[in-house]
């Protein structure tokens, strides 16, 4: 099973100290994540694959609207929000009920997509794969990996980057 992490594109900063759950993006996040998501489409048709079987993302507005422009460049049959990808959640946990819901709802899944902030992105990569270490995923970045539904892991494949990939 593929699993696409991304990270939000790049937000306009805080004005407040609370407002981090409510900062957009930024016209050059938006711009960032269409790149990527023309870039997702396309790697999925390589593939022979229409759409992602399942969108996640975080709650907060930045990722909501990566994960809306992501859709709109490869829709999603379903989608959902996980509190627990928030900036500050906690990797394991995540892992645990992503494993657990594509076991028991989500059974016949082979390219689920997840959009989430740092540094909850880098701990998941370090959380799937032990032999990695945490990195840094620069703005609209999207790492593949090759997940074990069995073992409950997964095998870091690579990270796409808009910089590498713009025209």
């Amino acid at each position: 099973m593929k699993f696409y992490l991304i990270r939000h594109g790049d937000a306009v900063p805080s004005q407040a100290l609370n407002a981090d759950a409510i900062r957009p993006l930024s016209k050059l996040g938006e711009a960032e994540v269409a790149t990527n998501g023309k870039w997702l489409h396309q790697h999925l048709r390589e593939q022979g694959v229409e759409q992602l079987d399942w969108l996640i993302s975080s709650p907060y507005i930045r990722a909501r609207q990566t994960a809306a422009i992501v859709h709109q460049h490869c829709s999603a049959m379903y989608q959902s929000e996980s509190a627990d990808a928030t900036p500050d959640g906690d990797p394991q946990q995540f892992a645990d009920w992503l494993f657990a819901e594509l076991a028991v709802h989500h059974t016949r899944a082979q390219h689920v997509a997840l959009v989430s902030h740092m540094p909850f992105v880098s701990y998941l990569v370090q959380t799937l794969d032990a032999t990695r270490q945490p990195i840094v995923f620069p703005t609209a970045s999207i790492a593949e990996f090759e997940l074990d539904l069995a073992m409950q892991r997964g095998t870091f494949q690579g990270l796409t980057v808009p910089d590498t990939i713009l025209t």
